[in-house]
């Protein structure tokens, strides 16, 4: 009797071992997402370090556009302090490659959207 309970136990598993896993993987990609999913990840580490410099002059001139020439002195400081924040980001981004992730921040010299109120 114990044989045969055994028996049905291991059968019962070895059916549902095919439809468990597909069901927990269901959301994941494939082995290429996974690659592309590296491979745009260090190339926006790159493009992040590459670009950094060029967050002074962008945002000294978004400064300038709207609280005129004041604007430079405070486009310089922020500016600043968003180059060493992509330099950062790109840096962690290249160090961790390997785990895929989203984009962090946009592409530099795009026009940030207006912070909501809420």
């Amino acid at each position: 009797m114990m044989k045969i309970i055994n028996r049905v136990l291991l059968t019962a598993l070895i059916a549902l071992s095919g439809t468990v896993p597909s069901v927990f993987a269901s959301g994941e990609g494939t082995a290429g997402d996974y690659f592309y999913g590296m491979g745009a990840q260090l190339g926006r580490g790159l493009v992040n370090v590459v670009s950094s410099p060029a967050e002074i002059p962008c945002t000294m001139t978004q400064d300038t556009k709207e609280q005129g020439a004041s604007g430079l002195a405070t486009g310089f400081g922020k500016g600043t302090f968003f180059m060493l924040r992509r330099i950062l980001i790109g840096v962690s981004e290249i160090g961790t490659f390997i785990l895929p992730a989203d984009r962090t921040i946009p592409p530099v010299c795009q026009e940030k959207p207006p912070a909501s109120v809420a």
